[in-house]
């Protein structure tokens, strides 16, 4: 008789509890090599690849993309091959801890009450918190309707079990030849950070132009050198170069602000945050410690993570701990557009965004001539940068670009 083995989601680390599943690289049916990727799930942490613990074929999945998966509950089934070896019959575990087909729909606030006794030990309360649970939403399956960890897990990847807010019970125009896409994967991801970032962050908007003739010069003098080493020079290394020296002279462009303490954090490292277009989405991976290298240090390190990023192989450790970030929108599209609004990545305190260089005529010594120039919009965090400081730290990066000898 062949034995089935089910897979939970592994401790990915770092605290996760959850994973929202993004892709199944493997339908049910299929056969299954070990260590062959199974599926791919995201957490706000990473992006990684499960892969098959044993040799089989895929019988059941518990998921579909973009539901979330919960550690240690169950993620597939595999029906294992007669030939498995002994050692790993040990691990096998029945399908009793299967997620229930159906969960119990919570009574609307209305007809619960908001004074009804919640049931919930202390570590229950907290760790709703975390996840951002509404107790009186949840059903409890505990004694005497007492909320279990169980059930806060359930909630929060069951939507049919979510008590819609007034905004979300709006009815949303559905016209005839309308096609529904779901929101999963990194564009899920960034849609709730950017509604984070805006609903924390009061915004404020700067733009400034540059000439960066001098800086294209310098720019072909490294390409010279980077080709003996086949390695590819754009202009996003010498941008990072600029905002880091930037905030050397005014670190507090360089911080976060601690609501709940109402203090400020101004950060030593500079960990800048590249927006990169992927096939994934736009990701952000960062590069840490960015005061401590050279250019030629951060020509080879951008090459690098831009190439992990495009590959898929990132780590959690590169995409956390950002303090600054850095978007160019100028090689999207044709023309690249000229001017932009970007949205902070909370908690940072701002974020740049650069235009594609494009040849424009400008006055120079009472003269009009022809420069290469490029666009720049930035936006502050107005609690911590009020407009003076921002069109300081903006004059001061763009000089640099201006007469980039310093970026050596």
């Amino acid at each position: 008789m062949k034995k089935t083995f089910t897979v939970t989601l592994p401790d990915i680390g770092e605290g996760v509890v959850e994973g929202e599943v993004v892709e199944w690289r493997k339908e049910v049916g299929d056969e299954l090599k070990q260590d062959e990727p199974v599926v791919v799930v995201m957490t706000d942490k990473a992006t990684v690849e499960l892969p098959a613990p044993y040799p089989g074929r895929l019988m059941k999945q518990y998921y579909q993309p973009g539901q979330v998966a919960i550690k240690d509950l169950p993620l597939y089934d595999i029906e294992l091959l007669e030939e498995i070896k002994e050692e790993a019959e040990e691990e096998l575990r029945p399908l009793a801890a299967s997620i229930p087909e159906k969960v119990a729909e919570p009574k609307p606030i209305e007809e619960r009450g908001l004074t009804t006794k919640i049931l919930a030990t202390p570590p229950i309360r907290h760790l709703a918190k975390q996840m951002g649970l509404d107790l009186q939403e949840i059903n409890g399956t505990g004694k005497d309707g007492r909320i279990m960890k169980e059930d806060l897990h359930r909630y929060s990847h069951h939507p049919k079990t979510k008590v819609l807010a007034k905004e979300e019970k709006m009815a949303l125009p559905k016209l005839e030849g309308d096609k529904i896409q779901p929101l999963i994967g990194i564009r899920s991801l960034m849609a709730k950070k950017m509604a984070e970032s805006k609903a924390k962050i009061p915004h404020f908007s700067y733009f400034e132009q540059v000439d960066v003739t001098r800086l294209i010069q310098m720019r072909e003098k490294f390409k010279v050198e980077a080709a003996k080493e086949h390695l590819s020079v754009t202009f996003m290394p010498f941008f990072i170069r600029a905002l880091s020296l930037s905030l050397e002279k005014y670190p507090i462009v360089n911080s976060s602000l601690d609501v709940s303490s109402n203090q400020l954090i101004i950060h030593k490292q500079h960990n800048i945050g590249v927006a990169i277009s992927t096939k994934s989405g736009l990701i952000v991976p960062v590069l840490k410690n960015v005061q401590m290298m050279t250019l030629p240090d951060l020509i080879r390190a951008y090459l690098t993570l831009k190439e992990k990023a495009l590959n898929e192989k990132l780590t959690s450790s590169d995409m956390k701990d950002a303090t600054i970030t850095i978007s160019n929108f100028g090689v999207l599209g044709n023309g690249g557009g000229l001017w932009a609004t970007p949205i902070i990545r909370f908690p940072e305190a701002a974020i740049l965004a650069t235009a594609k260089i494009q040849k424009l005529p400008m006055v120079k010594n009472d003269a009009i001539a022809v420069r290469d120039v490029l666009n720049l919009s930035w936006s502050f965090d107005h609690r911590i940068i009020d407009g003076e400081l921002a069109a300081i730290f903006s004059h001061h990066f763009a000089t640099l670009l201006l007469n980039p000898a310093p970026l050596m």
